[in-house]
């Protein structure tokens, strides 16, 4: 991880603002009820199990995955703290004040707008994050862990990590749908084609060295 990044308000703008989009998108994702990422539908079916809220499980879990990518050579930073955190807090907020307009009792088009929109967030939160290089959130560890393993791209360990997810979130009948189908391609192919561009948004000062 660049120093500068340490010291960039850019990038902890970019981590701070990813991290609340990500939490808020999932939140209205779960509620729109329409499929969320595999690794989200895997977290609500241990919730729905467990009896548990989603924040809750999502901040258990994410103890375990930052465990795993360390072991698997991806160490975590002080953004993974302030991602697990932040995430588990803001996806509950969400979904309490979902709860409180009565969201998921919404007609069927409004909900599939909304669903959209949390799409929309998830993605550019998702973004943000890996932008900002201070260190990703502990499923995104993993993501990079296994990308690191097989030499890929992020695209790739997403697709692998997402794929093992959905198969244990089919087994707890977790929030999945055609939601979640359409999460497996859109992410891996902004991932691959949109970050670069917000890299260089965040971290000008590359730029300019390497014009320099």
């Amino acid at each position: 991880m660049p120093t500068s990044s340490m010291r960039s308000p850019r990038a902890w703008v970019s981590l701070v603002l990813g991290v609340v989009l990500v939490g808020a998108g999932l939140g209205l994702m779960i509620d729109a009820d329409l499929g969320v990422s595999p690794a989200d539908a895997f977290i609500t079916g241990l919730s729905r199990t467990s009896g548990l809220s989603v924040g809750v499980v999502l901040f258990s879990l994410s103890v375990l995955m930052v465990i795993a990518a360390w072991a698997l050579g991806v160490a975590p930073a002080i953004g993974t703290l302030v991602c697990f955190v932040g995430i588990a807090a803001t996806v509950d907020l969400t979904r309490a004040l979902s709860a409180a307009v009565g969201l998921p009792q919404w007609p069927a088009a409004a909900l599939v707008g909304v669903w959209l929109v949390g799409l929309a967030m998830f993605c550019a939160g998702v973004m943000g994050i890996f932008a900002a290089e201070l260190g990703t959130s502990p499923y995104d560890q993993l993501v990079r862990a296994v990308a690191l393993r097989t030499g890929r791209s992020l695209g790739f360990g997403r697709i692998v990590v997402d794929a093992m997810a959905f198969l244990g979130a089919l087994a707890l009948g977790g929030s999945w749908g055609i939601g979640t189908v359409v999460i497996l391609i859109v992410v891996p192919i902004t991932l691959n084609l949109v970050l670069p561009r917000v890299r260089r948004i965040v971290h000008p000062e590359r730029a300019d060295a390497a014009v320099g």
